[in-house]
């Protein structure tokens, strides 16, 4: 059984919590934009990154 493209999108946001969570235990960084628009980056060790997202940009 296949799924539709939109079946796809839908079933990972559904799970995204679960993935990043498994990312996370395997000692890869997760970031992510969080709810105030901040780049985050939180590392497996738990201590989190956080800039705006003109940081970024400018130290790209």
């Amino acid at each position: 059984m296949s799924l539709t493209l939109e079946e796809l999108v839908e079933t990972a946001i559904e799970n995204q919590r679960v993935i990043l969570g498994l990312e996370l235990k395997k000692g890869i960084p997760l970031n992510y934009l969080d709810e105030n628009g901040q780049y985050t980056l939180r590392y497996p060790d738990g201590h989190t990154e956080t800039m705006s997202l003109t940081e970024v940009q400018q130290a790209n």
